[in-house]
């Protein structure tokens, strides 16, 4: 008898026996589970130089290792993917539209594209719905990405060990975090996001016709005819703010852009905001960001309510998209 315990130290001894048996038994079948899962699995494996390291994520550079990496991928990357190949003339803009996301998750998906100038033909990651899908190379890597996105929900995808998955072989694998928007993206990108920063866009609405060559809406004769501008298809009446503060320098009709406004801003940048039903400033007033300089109407060549919106710098045109996107 063991005290009030109607057990012998014999007993005791055969207990411990057969615990010390079974668990190495356990960690036999755990080591040798895993090592069966490593060996029968396809490991995720990425070409060496396919990726940098920022701050510690892997953002690839080489986007078709890239593409190869996601389609081939056999775990959950935590949203649904598609494989979009860029067609001729296609934006960035237009898949966003297509698919209902914003060009945050585009980017955040494709970290190896280097601009908002889309290539035609190439292909790119588009996830069903808004977030960040991120590549990390470590799980504690989920955790920190998580803190720096002030991540509230829970990580997305399969990344957590299993009792057969403890030992990994794979490179890299992918989460995603829902409705976030991304905080590491390569150096290019990262440059206009800091513009980005600085402009607003001057109305809410979709982008019905893009800067650069376009057929004409009126001259209907099949010749490609340069936009200089970007239209936002919004409300009639709906109010229009500036893209930067910054001092009125024109009020009035402009030709086919009708009823229309323009201000000079810091670093030689002007902005144009033509077709407008009504103006609500005039030339020497100093804008804000909040104040209402006009109201989207359908004025001079204008085939309903939008707003065609320009931004130049020491005269020369440039693509709006890059500043209000």
């Amino acid at each position: 008898m063991l005290g009030w315990m109607p057990i012998t130290r014999y007993q005791m001894r055969q207990i411990k026996g057969y615990s010390a048996i079974v668990s190495a038994a356990l960690a036999l079948i755990l080591l040798l589970g895993n090592a069966i899962t490593a060996l029968v699995r396809d490991s995720v494996t990425v070409e060496k130089g396919a990726y940098v390291l920022k701050e510690g994520f892997p953002l690839f550079t080489d986007g078709t290792e890239y593409i190869r990496v996601v389609k081939t991928y056999p775990y959950d990357p935590g949203v649904r993917i598609t494989i979009h190949r860029l067609a001729s003339g296609e934006s960035y803009w237009d898949v966003a539209y297509q698919y209902k996301i914003t060009i945050d998750t585009l980017i955040a998906a494709n970290p190896f594209i280097p601009s908002l100038t889309p290539r035609d033909g190439l292909e790119i990651v588009v996830p069903s719905e808004d977030g960040v899908l991120t590549a990390f190379d470590d799980i504690f890597d989920v955790l920190r990405m998580k803190n720096l996105l002030n991540f509230s929900e829970e990580v997305r995808g399969s990344y957590l060990p299993a009792p057969f998955k403890i030992i990994s072989t794979d490179d890299i694998r992918f989460v995603f975090f829902k409705g976030a928007k991304p905080v590491v993206v390569n150096s290019a990108i990262e440059k206009l996001y800091k513009i980005k920063n600085i402009f607003q866009s001057p109305a809410p609405g979709n982008f019905t016709s893009l800067f650069g060559d376009r057929v004409h809406p009126f001259i209907q004769d099949g010749t490609a005819k340069y936009h200089n501008g970007v239209d936002i298809m919004s409300n009639f009446d709906t109010p229009l703010y500036p893209a930067r503060e910054g001092m009125v320098i024109f009020t009035g009709w402009r030709g086919g852009f009708g009823k229309t406004a323009m201000i000079q801003h810091d670093e030689g940048y002007t902005t144009l905001y033509g077709h407008l039903n009504s103006i609500n400033v005039k030339c020497g007033d100093w804008v804000t960001k909040k104040d209402i300089i006009g109201r989207v109407g359908s004025t001079g060549w204008s085939t309903g309510p939008h707003l065609h919106f320009t931004i130049m710098r020491h005269g020369r045109d440039l693509n709006p998209l890059y500043f209000i996107w």
